[in-house]
């Protein structure tokens, strides 16, 4: 990849601050002792989608904080990258006020928005900008420890299990990654944790726990136990029923089913009988869950019975039971999407509106029209109607910005370019 024109004057400034005296405008010393980050895979700046930014790297480090993080906060990631960088080869851990490793949580955001910047074809670039994510926040971390500063291991676990959800096309271990992070949220915290973190607790933990008999591929005790324990604190009624059913089902070691053939009273007949109701419309209740359950975790299951689980959960998130008892707004959220990508538009922007309905607050409300509009299934408007809820939201901020900035284009005439 070239570097771009702000990658080369960032350098040309490190260069000059490099040779610059200690600051004399009363900044207390830095106490940190970790190392200089290496901006892990590579530090290649921004990309080219930053223009020429005129921001100049201060002598003094309260100041260069003071101006990254108004930056920061404005949404101007390009401007902000500039200052960050430079705090976290000099003072990392500096704040002007008790030390701590928002620099690092930062750059590690501005690396994330940079990868949501990169064409979709660029796988390449997207995964260098979000394991430099991945690698700032884990700096971050080493230096509050060896700082022996206290560590917010529920919120951390929360943002880490939730970057893995996002970019689940990117990493082959994401949900065990996720399930990891979700878990050490739940131990914790576990009266705090969402019942959103804990569905997807129950949805990933399909891929962590084995069979004790692999001819029996129903009967896991050890992730019954662990269903056992999402029920326990699951706040949502209709999820706590449904994980003890499960529970129950994983805890009961069964007569061995041949696969692909339907044994009197086994397993496979429980799965038939589900899916005849599902084709006759007679399926309710808790019923539903335990379908889904089956098409999400086991869908060898399905297949073996001639059904597609893909046709199968597409169905299932269509009835009553689903949309009308989910008031979560992530999950809303998710199933817009699942909805925009059948080509069901209509659906889902019902459910999208759901979600922003039952939103926690108005920056959430911004994040899932960023997030919309950034996607394959929104439009310009999107970011518009984001910084209807939160004016301030810098993603959208950025991208109106970028959107006004291609409309003037690079004209050469002084009143061109004043625009």
């Amino acid at each position: 990849m070239r570097p771009s024109r702000i990658a080369l004057f960032i350098l040309a400034f490190g260069a000059f601050t490099a040779c610059t005296p200690p600051p004399t405008t009363g900044d207390a010393p830095s106490t940190s002792t970790a190392p200089t980050p290496a901006f892990a895979p590579a530090d290649f700046g921004p990309g080219d989608y930053c223009a020429e930014t005129n921001v100049y790297i201060q002598a003094s480090n309260r100041s260069n904080f003071s101006l990254g993080s108004e930056y920061f906060r404005g949404g101007d990631y390009c401007a902000a990258y500039v200052y960050l960088r430079h705090l976290l080869s000099t003072e990392p851990l500096f704040t002007g006020e008790d030390p701590d490793d928002r620099n690092y949580l930062r750059m590690a955001a501005v690396y994330e928005d940079f990868a949501a910047q990169v064409d979709s074809t660029n796988r390449a670039e997207r995964v260098a900008y979000l394991d430099s994510a991945i690698a700032v926040r884990q700096q971050g971390l080493d230096a509050r420890r060896a700082q022996n500063l206290p560590i917010d291991t529920y919120n951390r676990a929360l943002n880490e299990g939730f970057f893995y959800f996002k970019n689940a096309d990117i990493y082959d271990d994401a949900s065990e990654r996720q399930f990891e992070a979700f878990s050490n949220a739940l131990e914790a915290e576990p009266d705090s944790l969402e019942d959103w973190y804990i569905n997807q607790l129950y949805v990933t933990s399909a891929d962590q726990f084995e069979p004790e008999d692999p001819e029996k591929p129903t009967y896991i005790p050890a992730r019954a136990e662990f269903i056992t324990r999402l029920a326990s604190v699951v706040d949502n009624p209709t999820l706590k029923q449904f994980y003890e059913a499960n529970a129950e089902y994983f805890a009961t070691e069964p007569s061995v089913v041949i696969p692909g053939e339907i044994a009197e009273g086994g397993a496979d007949t429980v799965v038939q009988g589900l899916i005849d109701d599902l084709n006759s419309g007679s399926l309710r209740g808790p019923r539903v869950f335990t379908l889904l359950a089956t098409a999400q975790q086991q869908p060898e299951r399905i297949e073996a019975l001639g059904a597609d689980p893909e046709s199968i959960i597409s169905r299932i998130t269509r009835l009553p039971e689903i949309e009308s008892q989910v008031d979560n707004p992530r999950l809303l959220y998710a199933l817009a999407q699942r909805a925009y990508s059948e080509g069901d538009r209509s659906r889902g922007n019902t459910l999208f509106d759901r979600a922003i309905a039952n939103a926690e607050s108005n920056s959430q409300r911004a994040d899932f029209f960023y997030s919309r509009g950034a996607g394959r299934y929104g439009s310009s408007s999107d970011f518009t109607r984001a910084l209807e809820y939160f004016p301030s939201h810098g993603p959208s901020l950025y991208r109106r910005a970028t959107q006004i900035a291609q409309s003037v284009g690079r004209p050469t005439s002084l009143t061109g370019r004043f625009a």
